[in-house]
């Protein structure tokens, strides 16, 4: 019988807290290397999100002011163009003009001696009507002597708030005719701001005196937030900002995470607000749930220690060494089942544990290409609806993309660098969204001012896709695709190889589907024709390169017309 050593039964307890150290650390690090992970990336998603809603509702404002506000001054400089004479058909201009914005409150077109076309389609009480009235007569005072008058923020008693804009008229000869004067009602912008207050999220609207003049918190509304880290910034400079910080608008001075974007027109700002402990509810749960794994793990652990120490030796071995490389992301690796006790139960546990862990891994993996697609896929229907504003673009951003990527295929471009390309080519468009219809869907050619608006969508398609991290690859494709291989394209007039290769090629299908389809001012081109024009731009227009790659495509099939193609 071999010796029995005084202390040989002391091995359960380093065996017991190996197999608790082997079992519960690793559980409990990579538990809180995920949650920092996800902490982190919590963080920056709530950042882009605020970001996100920001800048939407600061282009929401200014949308707003210049689909009202910005229509009447631009029906103002039409008439002062025309020498100041409304004409007759002038009291159906403004019945128009109120019929199809619902927020002018509004419309006057006054001569030198004040009287003219009225139309007003709200009925106030005779305290504002006053109040109004005594706005109204001031500013067409200082009208008369050439100064226009835009007050943003009129409080009439028991009204909303409102705006009002009043412009002189200029005669022929330079003076002053008369005046066009228009008041705005604000009620929509405070109605949207409403909508956000079901989000968790505080939106605050400052001026550039830092004074909020909105909020979906009323409470806001009136103070002072030169104090505010975000606002003060503002004042030093119009930037945008996110940060977290100390709220001073709110009475606890809670820690919130928020956003500021500058508007432009008019110079103010808007501020997006969330509660840190709303932001970062699911980390905390997340963290708390994996201290409960862990030491339930723990206490199972010391349990089965305990219990079979001296049988645990060689399969803890094994455990540790199973347990480390799913750790490290090794899910291949089983724990040997070598008996049928607790021992064995808890490596088919761990092996069951191990292979759950690795579905759900790969579920992630899929859904991170299912939201791939979902990207691709709400790219597809923005642009789509963008080219739906004008019944003769419909598809084109689509075509536009397919031509891009068969021609990107025969340039060598493959994989993710040929998804960019199919991404920017399904974008170039988007920054139509800030032309004015009534150009996009004009049957006529373009006269020279609304040629140079429309050149800016560009740069408003650019501006729109920069504050989305993952789409900012696709900016110079958006930019610079009006860009001419011999210079004197637009908005940046970048010659040859300056101009960036995606923009090259979706200038190139561009051209192609705009001479396969039909528009207002061209029927579509026969193919042979196109083919021969699109030759004919190689070092002008287009790059030389591109255009044999694109006529590469058409020989092999892989660049198949999609418009209405029909006899020149």
């Amino acid at each position: 019988m071999s010796p029995r050593w005084p202390f040989s039964r002391s091995l359960l307890y380093p065996l017991t807290a190996l197999l608790v150290g082997l079992t519960v650390l690793p559980v409990a690090l990579a538990g809180w290397a995920f949650v920092s992970s996800n902490r982190e990336q919590v963080a920056t998603l709530e950042m882009q999100y605020l970001t996100r809603q920001s800048v939407g509702l600061a282009r929401e404002v200014e949308l707003y002011f210049l689909d009202s506000v910005g229509r009447i001054e631009a029906v103002a400089r039409a008439l002062s163009i025309a020498g100041g004479q409304a004409g007759a058909g002038a009291a159906q201009a403004l019945n128009e003009l109120v019929n199809e914005n619902r927020h002018i409150v509004l419309l006057r077109l006054l001569d030198s001696s004040g009287k003219g076309s009225f139309v007003q389609n709200r009925t106030m009480a005779p305290a504002a009507e006053h109040e109004l009235e005594l706005a109204l007569s001031n500013a067409f005072t200082e009208n008369m002597s050439g100064r226009p008058v835009r007050r943003e923020l009129v409080r009439l008693a028991n009204e909303d708030t409102m705006v009002v804009v009043s412009i002189p008229l200029r005669s022929a000869d330079g003076g002053v005719s008369g005046a066009m004067q228009g008041v705005v009602s604000l009620e929509g912008l405070v109605s949207r701001l409403a909508e956000e207050s079901g989000k968790g999220m505080t939106v605050d609207v400052v001026d550039r005196a830092g004074d909020v003049v909105f909020s979906n918190d009323q409470s806001h509304v009136g103070k002072s937030a030169a104090s505010h880290p975000l606002v003060a910034q503002f004042l030093e400079a119009p930037v945008r900002l996110t940060k977290t910080y100390r709220d001073p608008l709110r009475s606890a001075n809670d820690e919130v995470l928020g956003s500021l974007c500058p508007v432009e027109d008019p110079p103010w700002a808007v501020v997006t607000a969330r509660d840190v402990s709303v932001a970062f509810a699911a980390v905390r749960s997340m963290a708390e749930k994996t201290a409960l794994l862990a030491i339930a793990t723990g206490l199972l652990a010391t349990l089965a220690g305990v219990l079979v120490a001296r049988r645990i030796t060689s399969p803890l071995r094994h455990l540790a060494d199973v347990s480390t490389a799913v750790a490290q992301g090794d899910f291949s690796r089983k724990v040997p089942v070598t008996s049928r006790n607790e021992l064995g139960q808890l490596a088919d546990n761990f092996n069951v544990m191990a292979v759950e862990i690795a579905r759900t891994v790969s579920s992630l993996q899929e859904a991170l290409a299912e939201n791939k697609e979902l990207l691709v896929d709400s790219i597809r229907a923005l642009a789509a609806a963008i080219d739906a504003k004008n019944p003769y673009t419909s598809g084109h951003s689509e075509r536009v993309s397919q031509y891009a990527v068969a021609i990107a295929r025969q340039c060598g471009i493959e994989g993710s660098e040929l998804q960019k390309v199919e991404i920017a080519a399904l974008l170039h468009d988007v920054g139509k969204i800030g032309i004015d219809d009534a150009i996009l869907t004009k049957p006529e050619a373009l006269t020279d001012p609304e040629f140079a608006q429309m050149r800016v969508h560009t740069v408003k398609g650019a501006a729109i896709v920069s504050p989305i991290k993952r789409l900012r690859e696709m900016l110079p494709g958006i930019r610079s695709h009006h860009e001419n291989w011999s210079g004197g394209g637009y908005p940046d007039g970048l010659v040859g190889e300056q101009i960036p290769l995606v923009a090259r090629i979706i200038a190139a299908a561009d051209v192609f589907d705009a001479m396969t389809t039909q528009r207002p001012y061209q029927q579509a081109m026969r193919l042979d024709f196109v083919f021969k024009r699109i030759g004919q731009m190689a070092g002008n227009r287009l790059d030389p390169n591109i255009v044999r790659a694109f006529l590469a495509a058409v020989r092999t099939g892989d660049l198949i017309p999609l418009g209405q193609v029909e006899v020149a």
